[in-house]
């Protein structure tokens, strides 16, 4: 396993220090803020450790701050997972806007303290400028500059359920406090209700499965491959990916619509509110059978898309379930897990209207 570096051993130093030091303008502040009692090595020795090396979704170990009280977070889906553990307190950067994930400002007023400073065109120093003592994101492509200026990255993606616990597991350890047993009572509920969902739906035979097709915008063509945590609660719903296996595993690509014709889906689900009455009544799509049969729903969506990689994906399996099998589930009710849901691990009481538009993938009023 690969070792991050350790430039920063002292949780409590600022990293704008480190942006400056070369002009040494923060070294007064550093010995005030970060060093006390540095001229007693004593009390160094006996003092409680201010940092825990951890290992992230890559392998590499990082170093980070016992309880960061400053971090920043550059994937979206696991600003739903900060939410959750921390109430996204000490969130400094995001990659979500309150444009673009209303619900996420509405149920968490914390995250308007954050900038929103991830973005194709970001600028890494406004991040740096922020404070962060963690950031979390998703890929590897700021690593080296968060090592030069002794920022630990934590990569925490995941693809499949089983990492999906394992990230929230490795992100409750970075957090601390009451986070680690947030993590857990999720990911214990998560296999019970996959549990709970599977023992009816692993009897249903392959050719009595629901082709299902997805996408986070299925009118235009962007369609989910197999590859995906989006394939796995398809399957544990009890439905197929009418997307074929050899074709992509890719989280989603381009398809032509002579393409999805052929694939001929049974149920189409799509990320867009608006495509349903597009797709249902588009003459192009008119011979495909979930078209036939007024099978084209939206996914519903909340703090984030239930569908892809958000905690939500608890309430996915079981909405997906009970839409493709409702004989297997005739007592599942939806708006009750929704709102309990969110009263559990969210801190929020849902009205019934929130609840409405959640399902309806429509933003809060």
């Amino acid at each position: 396993m690969q070792k991050q570096s350790r430039a920063l051993r002292q949780s409590g130093i600022s990293r704008r220090y480190f942006v400056k030091f070369t002009g040494l303008t923060g070294l007064c502040a550093l010995t005030g803020a970060g060093l006390a009692g540095c001229g007693s090595s004593a009390q160094s020795n006996s003092a409680a450790p201010t940092t825990q090396t951890v290992t992230d979704m890559t392998g590499t170990e990082v170093e980070v701050p016992i309880k960061p009280s400053r971090y920043a977070d550059g994937w979206f889906a696991h600003n739903e997972i900060a939410i959750m553990l921390t109430g996204a307190e000490g969130l400094v950067a995001t990659h979500c806007s309150k444009k673009d994930y209303p619900w996420m400002y509405k149920v968490c007023g914390n995250m308007s303290n954050a900038t929103v400073s991830f973005g194709n065109d970001f600028n890494f120093e406004d991040i740096v400028q922020t404070d962060p003592q963690v950031i979390f994101d998703s890929t590897e492509n700021l690593r080296d500059k968060c090592n030069e200026v002794g920022i630990p990255l934590v990569n925490c993606l995941f693809k499949t359920f089983d990492e999906m616990k394992k990230s929230i597991e490795l992100s409750g350890q970075v957090f601390g406090g009451d986070a680690p047993s947030i993590a857990s009572r999720y990911n214990d509920e998560l296999d019970q209700v996959l549990a709970d969902v599977t023992a009816k739906t692993g009897s249903v035979e392959t050719e009595k499965r629901p082709k299902v097709l997805h996408g986070n915008s299925v009118y235009t063509l962007t369609i989910d491959g197999t590859g995906t945590i989006i394939d796995s609660w398809i399957n544990a719903a009890g439905g197929r990916n009418a997307v074929d296996a050899s074709t992509t595993g890719n989280a989603s690509a381009k398809f032509s619509l002579e393409q999805i014709v052929s694939w001929n889906p049974d149920v189409i689900i799509t990320g867009k509110a608006s495509e349903v009455q597009s797709i249902l009544s588009d003459p192009n799509w008119s011979s495909i059978s979930a078209v036939q049969n007024k099978q084209v729903y939206v996914n519903p969506k909340g703090v984030f898309g239930w569908d892809r990689y958000g905690v939500e994906e608890l309430l996915q399996i079981q909405w997906a379930a009970a839409l493709l099998h409702p004989d297997l589930f005739p007592n599942l009710d939806i708006n009750t897990q929704v709102k309990k849901f969110y009263t559990d691990y969210l801190n929020y009481e849902l009205t019934d209207n929130d609840v409405e538009l959640i399902l309806a993938a429509k933003d809060p009023e």
